[in-house]
């Protein structure tokens, strides 16, 4: 496994949010972490991340504990995050924004270009000169991920990418994570939206108030529609 979280438990001051969740990823794999609302999935990725560190538990990424480790130090080990509320430079251009992303790989062949992010997302080339700042939230989200890409990362978070989106935009990322998939890339999202969830994804876990209560096969989940009526309906 590339990922692996070991009975996290994880706190917001004296508020305990997240309880013993466990979860897997295996390298190549596209999983969801579903749920509604407050239901602790941004937590999950914050605590992955090291952004709020678990009180108990592990976090193992590529065999290593990185439970607790500083979010620049994870990022160099290969894990990349896409935040919900995207944390572009709004001052800065599209390709400044993307320079801030690039990573020194040391020896190994850099996957990740400019040229190549470019050709994913060629608006973002149309914009390369414009400033975050006036950027649509689509295309904010775009340059997100891209800057995130330019890390050169092995296990890609993405946090809400869908949310707040114009259907249209919501189907560029969809084509994008299926793109991604094909070439070996290891995506974990967290997403309230099921339809296009469950049609991008490998496996599913779904989290409510900070539990863990499903996980298997997005084929399994398809068919269970009680678990999806009691902890993914609005």
């Amino acid at each position: 496994m590339l990922l692996q979280v070991q009975g996290i438990n994880t706190y917001y001051g004296l508020s305990h949010v997240l309880f013993d969740v466990s979860l897997e990823v295996d390298r190549g794999e596209v999983v969801v972490l579903l749920g509604r609302n407050g239901a602790g999935k941004t937590t999950t990725m914050r605590s992955i991340m090291g952004l709020t560190a678990p009180k108990e538990g592990k976090v193992l990424f590529n065999g290593r504990d990185v439970t607790g480790l500083v979010p620049y130090k994870v990022a160099r080990l290969g894990m990349g995050f896409v935040p919900e509320d995207r944390r572009i430079f709004p001052d800065l251009t599209v390709a400044a924004n993307l320079d801030v992303g690039h990573k020194e790989t040391s020896g190994k062949p850099k996957q990740w270009t400019v040229e190549r992010v470019y050709e994913f997302f060629p608006r973002l080339k149309e914009l390369s000169k414009r400033r975050g700042g006036y950027l649509s939230g689509g295309e904010q989200q775009m340059l997100t991920i891209a800057r995130t890409l330019m890390g050169d990362p092995d296990l890609l978070l993405l946090d809400e990418p869908s949310e707040g989106l114009a259907p249209i935009i919501v189907k560029v990322l969809g084509e994008f994570i299926d793109v991604m998939k094909k070439e070996g890339m290891t995506i974990l999202l967290s997403e309230q939206n099921v339809k296009f969830s469950l049609k991008h994804s490998d496996r599913a876990y779904i989290v409510d108030n900070g539990h863990i209560k499903y996980q298997g096969t997005i084929s399994d989940l398809e068919k269970d529609e009680e678990i999806k009526k009691r902890y993914l309906a609005v």
